[in-house]
């Protein structure tokens, strides 16, 4: 069993949708841990909420979350983000945000460490602290690109990435990679794996799933049968995708083994764990249509 470690704000997650919505955990330990442990591994969530925020907690552990490295921080708030998918889109606010996550956090043992911040909990010099401590370093940093508007509404602003030259695997969503000036899912993983050296995963809706690595580029297109909620699916894509290539360095399977993941993570409403063997299943289907482009 692997313990991988999942690095950012737990957060409540209101979503709202025509006709319905519902309150429950949120962000990336969330989704991700929830991924990493329904895959059969221990996920180490990492991160800090306030007093307000223990019921988030209970629900994890109910799912098979670890929360022992979860810092309860008296006189703060849990990090809130409100999501309205509404008219086919989306649009964020984020009326309260607990402390940053301090780079003593990171002292544990772990075999790899995914770092998901969602408003910016984490650091450039956590990024870089976790290069030097951990083999592995996974990174979506779409928490490090979202600024806040006098409404706390959300919107992206692109960085330079060459900050996070160490990291192992780098996750874009559609919004991020359009926001640091890619045009599409292929050029974005081609050019940021060339400038860091690492893989990249690129996600789209579109588009399908992008991986490129070792000089190798892959896509593979998900065809859910039913699709009910969407929220926190990039963070499953990173979740398996890092357990894939932790269990085999097979890129293909890996990429497989996120198509399985977030196909099944769709189905249901909110978080909720996946059943391994159906994932690990489907995941085999579905590395046959990998497909190896030219970069």
């Amino acid at each position: 069993m692997l313990r991988i470690g999942v690095v950012g704000h737990v957060v409540v997650d209101e979503v709202v949708w025509h006709g319905g919505g519902r309150v429950s955990p949120g962000g990336v330990p969330t989704y991700a841990g929830l991924t990493i442990s329904s895959l059969g591994h221990r996920a180490l969530v990492v991160s800090a909420i306030g007093s307000d925020g223990l019921w988030l907690l209970d629900r994890l552990r109910e799912l098979g979350v670890d929360t022992s490295h979860v810092r309860v921080l008296e006189g703060h708030v849990t990090t809130r983000f409100r999501i309205e998918r509404l008219d086919g889109g989306r649009r964020m606010w984020v009326p309260a945000r607990c402390a940053e996550i301090s780079v003593e956090q990171l002292e544990l043992e772990a075999d790899a460490i995914y770092l998901g911040p969602v408003a910016g909990e984490v650091s450039a010099e956590l990024v870089a602290a976790a290069v030097e401590r951990f083999r592995i370093v996974t990174l979506d940093p779409q928490g490090m690109m979202r600024v806040l508007g006098p409404d706390n509404s959300v919107s992206l602003r692109p960085i330079s990435l060459e900050q996070f030259r160490g990291v192992s695997v780098l996750r874009f969503s559609e919004e991020e990679y359009r926001a640091l000036g890619y045009s599409t899912p292929r050029e974005a993983v081609v050019k940021a794996s060339e400038t860091l050296g690492c893989d990249v995963v690129a996600s789209s809706a579109s588009h399908g799933i992008w991986v490129c690595g070792g000089g190798v580029v892959l896509r593979g297109l998900v065809r859910a049968e039913k699709v009910v909620d969407t929220v926190g699916a990039g963070d499953v894509v990173g979740g398996a995708y890092l357990v894939g290539l932790l269990e085999t360095g097979d890129r293909a399977y890996a990429l497989a083994l996120a198509m399985a993941a977030v196909a099944h993570r769709m189905r249901s409403q909110g978080p909720a764990r996946l059943e391994n063997s159906a994932v690990r299943e489907d995941a085999e289907k579905m590395r046959e249509g990998v497909e190896r482009v030219s970069p």
